[in-house]
C-alpha cells in the first residue's frame, strides 16, 4: 500500500518529469487513482491537490459525485444543485440525486424534496413526494396522486402510511377502492393485506370468510373442491356452492393450482362442476387451458383431450407436435392470435404438420415464406428445402469523420474512461445509462466503439436495446479463437459449438457471474469447475481461474464433452444438460425414438428451450462467421433415443 509520501512525491514531481514518461491521458488516470484513495482513506487536503490537476479529466465529476455522497450531512442545498446542474446527463447525478431526496425526507425538509424531485422514483421516494406535499399545503394535488400508490396487491411502503392515514381520515378511501385492493391482492395470492383489507371494511366477517375460502383454495385445492357441488344454505352465509361471480373466481382458481399437481385430477373436477355453475367463456378457456398446459408440460397424451375444442395457445400446438398428430397442430396453430401464427415458430410448424398429412405443396410455400431470415426456425425450414441459409449481415455504415467526432462527446469519454480504469461496476451503469437515453443511430456507434475497446458483453447489450440484429461482425465476433480451436481439438467439439455456448451463457464476458453464482465465459459453476478439473488432471488453485478466457474455456469444454458422453452423444441433450442441469434429461426423453426438433420444442423449461434452439442457431451462424462450410441443423440435431428401462 503506498503511503502519504509516496503520494506527497508525485505531486512534487514537475510537469516535464511526468511528460517525460507518460502521455497527458495516463498521468491523468494515474492521478485520478492517486485521489481515489485519499478519497477511500478520508485525507481530502491531498484530495483535493489531485482533484485540481483532473481539470478537462472524464471522471473528474465521478470524483466530485463520491465526495460529496459520503459527505451529505456536511454539503449545501447550493453544493448539490451546482453537481446536479452540471453532471445532468450521468449515471450517478441521478443517484446522488436519490441519495440527497432520501436524507431531505428524513430530516422532513419537504420544500427541498419538492424542489430537487424528479420522476420516475422508488415507491418510498413517490411516498415521501406525497408527504411533500401535505406538507406545503397542497392536499389536492397530494390526494390526487394517492390512489395510484394505494392501489397495488402487497404492502405499499411505510413511507406512504401517513399520507394514506390523512387521506382515509378525509373520506377518500372509498369501499369501492378498498375492494378493489383487497381483490388485487388476492389475485397476487397476497392473504395477509387482503385479510387486513378485510377487517376494515364493514362486512369485516363475511371478507374474511371469503378471503379464508381462497386462501384454503390456494393452498390445498382438492379440500374444497371435493365438497362442490353442494346445496347452498338458506342464509346469506359465505359458501362457495352458491352460484355467483367471486365463488366461480375461487373456484377457477383452484382448478388452475390442481392442475400444476395433477392434470388429472383437475380435468375430473372439472368434468363435475362445469355444468353446476355459469362460468364464462373466458373462465372455461382459463381452466382448460391451465389443464392442458400442465399435462403437456409432462408430455402426457391426455394433453390434447384436456385442452378440448379451447384456442389453447402454443402448448396445445406442442402437445399436438409431440403426439404427431398434425391435424390437431394444424388446429391449435390456427386458433392462435395473428401475430403468433405469422412467427417463424409457428409457420415452421405449420410446415412440417402439413408435410405430416402429406400435404407437400402446401409444405413448400409455407417453408419458402420464411427461408431467408436469420433464426432457429428459418433455419429449419431451408433444411427442409434444401437451401443455403441466409446470414443477411448488414454493417454499421457510418463515416470515420462522423465516428471520431462521436467519440469526443463527454459521455463516450466517460465511459471509456471507466472502462479502462476497470470500474466495471460503474462502466455498466454508465453504459445502462446512455442505453437509455440515446437514439438507435447513436446507441449503433456506442456500439461500434466498444467493439473496438473489446468490450463485446456490452457492444451486444448494445445492440440489442438498438434492435439491430444483423451487425454479425459485432454481435458475433470471432474471438478467443486460439483457445477454442484448442479446446476443440482436446475434447473433439466443435468449436463454432463451444463459441455459441459462450455466446450465449456470457455473451463474451469473462468476468460475468450469475445469481446462481455461475462464473465466468462459459458460465461454470464453481463445484463444476473444481470437478472437471481434476478429472482433466489440472486442478484448480483458485476460483478466480474461472475469470481467466483460455481456462474458463478448457473446462467449459471439458463440461460440454461430459454432457455429450453422458446423453447418447446427442448435441441436443448436451446443450439442454449444460443449461438445465444433467439429472433432468433423462425424466424428459420420450419412450420412444424421436425427431430431435420436437423434442427441443417440448422442453418444459422456457429458458432451457429457447437456449438449445438459441444455441444450434448461434453454431451455424458462427459457421459462417469463421468462413467455414455451414453444418446445417438437420444435422446437427440427430434424432433422440427412448429412455432406457
Amino acid at each position: 500500500m503506498k503511503t502519504l509520501w509516496f503520494y506527497l512525491a508525485f505531486l512534487a514531481l514537475p510537469t516535464f518529469a511526468l511528460a517525460d514518461s507518460n502521455a497527458q491521458l495516463e498521468k491523468q488516470r494515474q492521478t485520478f487513482q492517486f485521489a481515489l484513495k485519499a478519497l477511500e482513506t478520508n485525507q481530502i487536503s491531498l484530495y483535493r491537490q489531485f482533484q485540481e490537476r483532473l481539470d478537462g479529466y472524464p471522471l473528474q465529476g465521478y470524483l466530485q459525485y463520491l465526495y460529496l455522497r459520503h459527505r451529505l450531512e456536511q454539503v449545501s442545498t447550493a453544493e448539490i444543485q451546482t453537481f446536479l446542474d452540471q453532471e445532468k446527463d450521468t449515471f450517478y447525478a441521478e443517484r446522488l440525486r436519490a441519495f440527497w431526496l432520501e436524507r431531505l425526507a428524513k430530516q422532513q425538509r419537504w420544500q427541498d424534496y419538492l424542489a430537487f424531485y424528479q420522476p420516475p422514483q422508488s415507491a418510498e421516494r413517490e411516498c415521501y413526494q406525497l408527504q411533500a406535499l401535505l406538507a406545503t399545503g397542497q392536499r389536492k394535488l397530494a390526494f390526487e396522486l394517492t390512489p395510484k400508490m394505494w392501489l397495488v396487491p402487497h404492502s405499499q411502503h411505510k413511507a406512504c402510511d401517513p399520507v394514506f392515514a390523512r387521506w382515509q381520515q378525509a373520506g377518500l378511501l372509498t369501499e369501492e377502492l378498498r375492494k378493489q385492493r383487497m381483490m388485487l391482492a388476492l389475485r397476487d395470492n397476497q392473504f395477509s393485506i387482503a385479510s387486513y383489507l378485510a377487517r376494515s371494511g364493514p362486512q369485516a366477517a363475511s371478507e374474511l370468510a371469503w378471503v379464508e375460502r381462497w386462501k384454503t383454495i390456494h393452498n390445498n385445492p382438492i379440500s374444497l373442491l371435493k365438497q362442490l357441488p353442494a346445496n347452498p344454505p338458506a342464509d346469506n352465509s359465505v359458501t362457495l356452492a352458491r352460484d355467483e361471480a367471486l365463488s366461480r373466481e375461487i373456484i377457477v382458481h383452484g382448478l388452475t393450482r390442481l392442475a400444476r399437481r395433477s392434470p388429472e385430477q383437475a380435468f375430473e373436477q372439472w368434468q363435475r362442476l362445469r355444468d353446476h355453475y355459469q362460468f364464462s367463456e373466458q373462465e372455461q378457456i382459463e381452466v382448460r387451458r391451465a389443464i392442458g398446459t400442465w399435462a403437456a408440460l409432462n408430455r402426457d397424451d391426455r394433453a390434447l383431450i384436456y385442452f378440448g375444442n379451447i384456442p389453447g395457445g402454443e402448448w396445445q400446438a406442442r402437445a399436438a407436435i409431440w403426439q404427431q398428430d398434425w391435424r390437431a397442430a394444424i388446429k391449435a396453430i390456427k386458433q392462435m392470435n395473428i401475430d403468433e401464427q405469422a412467427s417463424t415458430r409457428w409457420q415452421y410448424w405449420l410446415g412440417r404438420s402439413q408435410a405430416g398429412l402429406g400435404q407437400d405443396e402446401a409444405a413448400r410455400e409455407t417453408f419458402a415464406a420464411i427461408v431467408g431470415q436469420r433464426d432457429y426456425y428459418s433455419f429449419l425450414a431451408s433444411d427442409e428445402l434444401a437451401k443455403p441459409y441466409a446470414m443477411n449481415h448488414r454493417p454499421i455504415s457510418v463515416s470515420a469523420e462522423v465516428l471520431n467526432d462521436f467519440r469526443q462527446q463527454p459521455a463516450v469519454q466517460r465511459l471509456y474512461e471507466f472502462y479502462q480504469q476497470d470500474m466495471m461496476l460503474e462502466a455498466r451503469r454508465e453504459g445502462y445509462y446512455q442505453s437509455q437515453h440515446r437514439s438507435d443511430a447513436e446507441l449503433q456507434m456506442l456500439a461500434t466503439i466498444t467493439h473496438e475497446w473489446g468490450w463485446h458483453n456490452q457492444t451486444i447489450a448494445l445492440l440489442g436495446k438498438a434492435q439491430y440484429w444483423d451487425a454479425l461482425d459485432l454481435r458475433f465476433p470471432v474471438i478467443f479463437d486460439k483457445a477454442m480451436q484448442q479446446a476443440g481439438q482436446n475434447t473433439g467439439l466443435d468449436p463454432s459449438w463451444l463459441l455459441a455456448i459462450a455466446r450465449q451463457e456470457s455473451a463474451f464476458n469473462p468476468t460475468a457471474r450469475s445469481h446462481a453464482g455461475a462464473l465466468g465465459l462459459m458460465q461454470l459453476m464453481p463445484d463444476t469447475g473444481r470437478l472437471i478439473s481434476k478429472l482433466i488432471n489440472r486442478p484448480l488453485k483458485q476460483l478466480d481461474e474461472l475469470y481467466h478466457p483460455e481456462r474458463n474455456i478448457e473446462l467449459g469444454s471439458a463440461y460440454l464433452k461430459r454432457m455429450l458422453d453422458e446423453n447418447q452423444r446427442n448435441p441436443v441433450l448436451a446443450t439442454a444438460a449444460y443449461n438445465a442441469g444433467p439429472h433432468r434429461i433423462n425424466r424428459w426423453l420420450p419412450t420412444e425414438p424421436l425427431d430431435a426438433t420436437i423434442w427441443a420444442e417440448n422442453i418444459p423449461f422456457n429458458e432451457t428451450r429457447h437456449y438449445v434452439q438459441t444455441v444450434m442457431s448461434y453454431a451455424a451462424i458462427f459457421d459462417s462467421q469463421r468462413n467455414q462450410a455451414i453444418k446445417p441443423l438437420s444435422e446437427r440435431m440427430p434424432a433422440i433415443k427412448p429412455k432406457t428401462p
